[in-house]
């Protein structure tokens, strides 16, 4: 599916900037991720304006929707299924981007260090998302099916150990009710980035219609 994708979008001068743009949103919003994820919990100073690296990831999903438009305009009976799947990935994509302001948004919320055994399950679970995610930029430029498919094997894993995580959240008195609030919410936005970098692997690995859907899988994980 994928490799039809990228010889449609290799052919038509307005397919092949989508294609770069998409990329240019893959660098993006892994750079917002990681940013964000550094200032909740290593409380790094803030160097970046996160709105305004946002706005930009927006307007370039919206170049991404023009560009598709003004080829099927051009091409109504041609590359409809392509077209689907680059403008369905793009707001996933997008979506990492209103996570990581959410993350900074916490930061805000909850200034002092974060300490304790949570958190260092947290920077574990952060690593596992991030090295995915870097996976994930050279499975869509390099249309690697295989490399996509570990992709969302592992991120379905990460999700699981998130799901876990917040049931012990739940079950922990020690816990200050500020404390679970925080670490609970560290958690949801983790799987949540998760979720969306899986399904923009979908999009590489799965025919349209199963796009962000594992093997044998009949929903996507909430």
């Amino acid at each position: 599916m994928f490799k039809k994708l990228l010889e449609f979008l290799r052919k038509p001068p307005l397919m092949k900037e989508a294609e770069e743009i998409v990329l240019e949103m893959l660098h993006i919003s892994y750079d917002m991720f990681q940013y964000s994820m550094s200032v909740v919990i290593e409380k790094e100073k803030e160097k970046e304006d996160i709105y305004k690296i946002d706005q930009k990831l927006n307007q370039l999903q919206i170049k991404v929707r023009k560009n598709v438009l003004e080829h099927l305009a051009i091409n109504p009976a041609q590359d409809i299924i392509p077209s689907l799947i680059l403008t369905t990935i793009v707001i996933d994509i997008e979506r990492i981007g209103d996570f990581s302001k959410n993350l900074i948004e916490l930061s805000h919320k909850y200034p002092k260090p974060l300490r304790g055994k949570y958190i260092e399950e947290i920077k574990v679970l952060e690593c596992k998302v991030q090295t995915n995610f870097k996976k994930l930029i050279d499975v869509f430029k390099d249309q690697n099916q295989e490399l996509g498919s570990r992709v969302m094997g592992e991120l379905v894993l990460v999700s699981k150990e998130c799901h876990s995580m917040l049931e012990e959240l739940v079950e922990d008195e020690n816990l200050s009710p500020k404390e679970g609030i925080i670490y609970a919410l560290l958690i949801r936005y983790l799987k949540r980035v998760s979720v969306h970098i899986k399904n923009v692997a979908s999009g590489v690995v799965n025919p349209f219609h199963r796009l962000g859907y594992k093997p044998g899988e009949e929903r996507v994980s909430k």
